[in-house]
């Protein structure tokens, strides 16, 4: 019994060896063969790629990569032949993939002809392609949508030719909701404490500032207010005077006020009477007002003699200003910046 056992074992044994065996040289077979198919295949298909087309084929468009020069195309697009001719600088489209995509899409009789009439209302034609350049998605926005962004200005009581600056100045503005716009419109309305009239009168001096980063504009009226020092009604006379104030760099507008008051002694009044010396950069008021203080003309008060009007370091060219407020020759100027 123990010997028939054992024979027993080793037969059980060597059959499940065997069958191990036959299915990996079925699977070698079967693998032969899907390999060889496989290349039967490609062989087919490159005898196919090789022989002549029986159609024209120069009008497929090929697959446009992620960069490209959408000059290349102009010939084969209507649509971009037609945007050239309203002087849309493609050359600044096309370093947009993702617009770029979308734009070789448009057809021009049905997706753009409308747009250009509705848009012709409030720019002169030949600004259409600036505007297209600056803001082409403008394309791809619904007409009606477009239509009732204007009409919300209409309501608020906008002008027609305040409209007209606002769509000119910032393309940007009628991809924005109407109500976007009128959530952006009624935060500058409750921050500055301004009535409609003050509020239309901001959002057409200074279109871009109404679509800008709020965060951004939070930051500089909390500056402006907390840290420069000035009252709610002296923030609101200088917002409404330069509003490009609150689109500034915080820190860029805190050093240049902290060098006008502190260094130079010019009054919180005196500044916001003045606020474009808020826009002009640090160094060049730096320069002038030490060349001034060298010379002994540093005088910025009105009601003492030898008067120099503040605004005098930041407008006119470097010329001027030797000729008209330093009274002296360009080249001593230039031999004293050498010296900062």
């Amino acid at each position: 019994m123990a010997l028939t056992s054992t024979l027993f074992k080793l037969y059980k044994r060597f059959s499940l060896r065997n069958k191990e065996i036959t299915s990996r040289f079925c699977s070698a077979v079967q693998h032969a063969n899907d390999a060889n198919t496989v290349l039967a295949v490609r062989e087919k298909n490159k005898m196919e790629v090789l022989n002549p087309a029986g159609e024209d084929l120069s009008t497929i468009t090929p697959h446009f990569s992620n960069t490209f020069n959408l000059a290349a195309y102009v010939n084969q697009s209507e649509t971009l032949k037609n945007l050239v001719d309203l002087n849309v600088n493609i050359s600044k489209i096309e370093k947009k993939p993702y617009i770029v995509e979308r734009f070789l899409k448009l057809d021009f009789e049905k997706d753009i002809k409308n747009h250009i009439i509705f848009l012709n209302n409030y720019i002169d034609m030949e600004d259409i392609g600036i505007f297209l350049t600056k803001n082409p998605m403008i394309l791809c926005e619904p007409l009606q949508d477009l239509q009732i962004r204007v009409n919300y200005l209409y309501a608020k009581s906008f002008e027609e030719r305040q409209i007209q600056r606002i769509i000119m100045k910032n393309p940007f503005w009628l991809l924005f909701s109407t109500i976007r716009i009128d959530k952006r419109l009624g935060f500058f309305q409750e921050s500055l404490n301004l009535c409609g009239k003050e509020v239309r009168d901001l959002a057409t001096k200074q279109p871009k500032l109404i679509t800008y980063n709020i965060h951004s504009v939070k930051c500089n009226i909390f500056v402006i207010k907390e840290e420069m020092g000035f009252e709610d009604t002296e923030v609101k006379e200088l917002v409404l005077h330069k509003p490009k104030l609150l689109m500034l760099n915080q820190r860029s507008l805190f050093e240049r006020f902290n060098y006008i008051h502190n260094v130079m002694k010019i009054s919180h009044q005196t500044i916001k009477q003045n606020p474009e010396i808020l826009m002009c950069r640090k160094f060049r008021i730096r320069q002038r007002h030490l060349f001034l203080e060298k010379l002994g003309r540093s005088q910025y008060d009105p009601k003492k003699e030898n008067y120099i009007p503040i605004q005098s370091l930041v407008e006119d060219s470097d010329i001027n200003f030797c000729k008209n407020v330093a009274k002296c020759d360009i080249n001593d100027f230039n031999s004293f910046l050498k010296t900062l």
